[in-house]
């Protein structure tokens, strides 16, 4: 039976996807153009009263298509149906009905379909008309980022005119993206020479789009259009079909609106994003230890549930530089300058100094404190026990296993704690050198300089080991023991060897490196990353790079201002064993808390293997994708659970989360920021002298450890970050040169040891250098000079 049915009588009537969804608009209460549902329709045979009934809706009309399944959750069908618009009188109507019924049956539907559901047959079609919008602006808005699946964001696309070219892809949009926590717009995109909506249309677009999202429960697609009266109209919603999981689910709230948050040393230590897991081990691990400290002190009652020092955004891990401005003032009544230059390497402004307690609250706090870092052996001895506890013992089902991580959650945070208050006497060091040379401006490259040198000469540093073994290793191999072809065997094979009798005296070296190092890895407090001792690929792969390039150049030696040239340390030069003994106490516990997470790493490995086992999780690494918490209820409830799907799509939304940058210093939680154009030859690198000397050499832009394989005796090491998984290069590079870090990382140190100059904490080395360009690398001034760019 044809029928057409105004807007109020369509409920519980199979009318189509854009129908229903014009109903849910207007009983949100949004503006919709006038509508009538034409249900039933065949070609042919129309209602004899259409033309009278369509009248009312006006002379210009645009007739949609309203398939059943069309606008939906699962399958949008957009643009497989047609829509005509512009439509002026009854045969130009009819002949648009008749268009819009005959795309049901179209190739470009058909295979849309089939690629759905091969047995779906062709749907029935109902047809919306309404009037015609004489739009002056048109376009889209979403409610959720539909690229990135940011929860969080309102995305408007514009175009002036009606929005068919928009949507059909023929026409470039104006784009606005609004953030929904704070109300701040992104920067314009303007594609043509003035935008097609002004401030407040695009205000008002936003604002009633989240009415309709908050109405319907859901992220929503919309389209709009704009008379030219400036009167808003709504023309279309649906839900934002394939909307994968939000890159924010995981994000923590600040303690106090406003604080201010830092990707430096955190980004160093665990540069990119991190897993679920690791969040809620190593992040929570440094928070709870930071609250056990402070409550140690006085300044805090109790823990909090919620992490207060260590926050997360788009799974990158942060640092709230206002809650530890609060901890110090709290203590020791110190300005937050302090903190900034220990944390950034200078002044970070944006950190609002908060009141200072008087003394009487402030001395026994500040005695405590002290007490607790001269006892740094102390504490190192308590670590060492807690290592030698051994591992965790893995039960006879994931529950019981999962049973056992958790018992040790206490060891791991005391651990935390006491690598907190060790590495704090370091930490401290520069910050106040600094504050002295500098006295109490922004420190200058040649302050820096001028402590780099202060902390270089330092021996017995374990850090400095891993390099020094490496470099051993290799020499053994160099003298005769390596088999022909071993640079070119696949890792495995090579391991082998080394692992074996046949092995001989570097076979030895290695061994013995492993008993010292099995521990350690790239990026090694990440719970997902295989320590060498369970995988030594990267570091046999290491040895096989350096050896193949022994045939290659000589690396070129750094270039030392004379020593007349160099200003004396003076009075700063006693300073010099107490930061040697603060670096080798900071790079003890440092290894111990890395031993310590191992036995979690090894424990958690096999949780992942028996959840598989026992149908819970679709494969092992799944298991870095669920919280720890997460994991005891996945480990206690039947096969099938929600949570083994929510870890795969954790795992899918990582690579995403780690393409994005943040800048160094942001006020509230940060959010990504766009990469900035680096323009050619010749381009200033400026960043942080912590390893004197000047070095001209070729640079070799590395983001993996895979990629350094690649070094070549002489080149200069470009990469985002190094920490100890990357020193066995040390040995061949002429320079160093990274995005983040600072004179007491643990780059730094090992470059020092070596000799290597080195500029840290550049913010964009990686995108402004090229490998292949040739490289002025000055590591007292903390400057970096492209010389010379190839061609492409």
């Amino acid at each position: 039976m044809v029928e057409i049915l105004t807007l109020d009588e369509i409920a519980g009537r199979p009318v189509g996807g854009k129908a229903e969804g014009l109903a849910r608009l207007r009983a949100m209460g949004l503006r919709i153009p006038p509508t009538l549902v034409l249900v039933g329709a065949e070609s042919g045979a129309l209602p004899d009263d259409l033309e009278a009934r369509v009248a009312e809706l006006g002379e210009v009309l645009a007739v949609r298509s309203s398939a059943l399944g069309e606008d939906g959750q699962d399958a949008s069908f957009a643009g497989q149906y047609e829509t005509v618009l512009d439509v002026r009188g009854a045969r130009a109507l009819r002949a648009a009905i008749a268009q819009c019924l005959a795309s049901v049956g179209s190739a470009r539907a058909a295979a849309y379909r089939t690629e759905r559901d091969a047995s779906a047959p062709g749907p029935r079609m109902s047809i919306v008309l309404q009037r015609m919008v004489p739009a002056r602006a048109a376009g889209v808005c979403f409610t959720a980022d539909p690229v990135t699946h940011r929860r969080g964001r309102v995305v408007i696309d514009s175009v002036p005119g009606v929005g068919e070219a928009l949507v059909s892809g023929h026409a470039a949009p104006d784009h606005d993206e609004l953030r929904k926590k704070d109300g701040r717009w992104e920067p314009r995109q303007i594609a043509g020479d003035t935008p097609a909506l002004t401030e407040g249309e695009r205000a008002c677009v936003a604002e009633e789009a989240l009415r309709a999202e908050e109405a319907a429960g859901e992220p929503l697609d919309l389209e709009w259009a704009l008379d030219r009266d400036g009167v808003l109209y709504w023309l279309q919603a649906r839900p934002i079909t394939t909307l994968g999981l939000d890159p924010q689910v995981l994000d923590t709230v600040p303690p106090v609106e406003g604080d201010v948050y830092t990707r430096c040393n955190v980004g160093e230590m665990m540069p990119g994003a991190v897993s679920p897991l690791t969040f809620s081990i190593c992040a929570r691990g440094i928070d709870v230890g930071w609250q056990d400290n402070m409550i140690e002190l006085g300044v805090r009652s109790e823990r909090s549930s919620e992490n207060v020092y260590i926050g997360m955004s788009h799974g990158h891990l942060f640092i709230n530089l206002s809650e530890g401005a609060r901890f110090s003032t709290a203590v020791t009544g110190a300005s937050p300058d302090r903190q900034s230059l220990a944390i950034c390497g200078r002044l970070v402004p944006e950190v609002v100094a908060p009141p200072v307690p008087p003394l009487r609250a402030r001395l026994p706090r500040a005695l405590r404190q002290i007490a607790s870092v001269v006892r740094a052996r102390s504490h190192i001895r308590r670590m060492e026990h807690l290592v030698e506890r051994g591992a965790i013992v893995v039960g006879e089902d994931g529950h019981s296993t999962w049973r056992a991580i958790d018992a040790e959650m206490e060891t791991l945070y005391e651990a935390y704690a006491r690598h907190l208050t060790v590495s704090s006497g370091a930490g401290a060091l520069a910050p106040i050198l600094l504050g002295i040379l500098s006295k109490g401006s922004d420190p200058s490259p040649a302050h820096h300089a001028k402590v780099a040198r202060l902390l270089a000469g330092a021996t017995g540093v374990e850090s400095a080991d891993i390099a020094d073994g490496a470099r051993r290793i290799l020499e053994a191999l160099v003298a005769g023991g390596a088999p022909d072809g071993f640079a070119e065997w696949d890792a495995e094979r090579a391991r082998a060897w080394l692992e074996g009798e046949e092995g001989g005296e570097a076979g030895r070296a290695y061994r013995a490196y492993l008993d010292r190092h099995a521990h350690r890895s790239l990026r090694e407090l990440d719970v997902r990353q295989p320590e060498w001792g369970h995988d030594p690929t990267p570091l046999v792969r290491s040895l096989q790079a350096q050896l193949r390039a022994r045939g290659a150049t000589a690396a070129p030696k750094a270039e030392r201002a004379p020593p007349a040239d160099e200003e004396p340390l003076g009075r700063l030069r006693w300073v010099a064993p107490i930061a040697h003994a603060a670096v080798r106490n900071r790079e003890r516990s440092k290894s111990l808390l890395v031993a310590t997470t191992v036995h979690l790493k090894r424990a958690y490995r096999a949780l992942g293997r028996q959840l598989v086992d026992e149908g819970r999780l679709a494969d092992p690494d799944a298991v870095f994708f669920l919280l720890h918490e997460e994991l005891g209820e996945l480990a206690r409830a039947e096969p099938g659970h929600p949570l083994a799907a929510r870890a795969l799509a954790r795992r899918d939304v990582l690579a995403y989360q780690e393409s994005l940058r943040f800048p160094e210093v942001s006020v509230g939680l940060p959010e990504p920021e766009p990469p900035p154009d680096v323009e050619g030859d010749g381009r200033l690198v400026v960043g942080k002298p912590v390893s004197r000397g000047r070095v001209e050499g070729r640079g070799r832009v590395v983001h993996s450890l895979a990629e350094a394989e690649a070094l070549r005796p002489g080149e200069i090491l470009v990469a985002s970050i190094t920490d100890v998984g990357w020193t066995p290069y040390f040995a061949i590079i002429a320079g160093l040169v990274t995005d983040v870090g600072s004179a007491v990382s643990h780059g730094a140190v090992v470059a020092r040891e070596y000799g290597l100059p080195a500029v840290l904490n550049t913010g964009n080395g990686t995108r402004a250098i090229r490998t292949g360009d040739l490289l002025r690398l000055d590591g007292d001034r903390g400057t970096v000079e492209v010389l010379e760019r190839p061609d492409p």
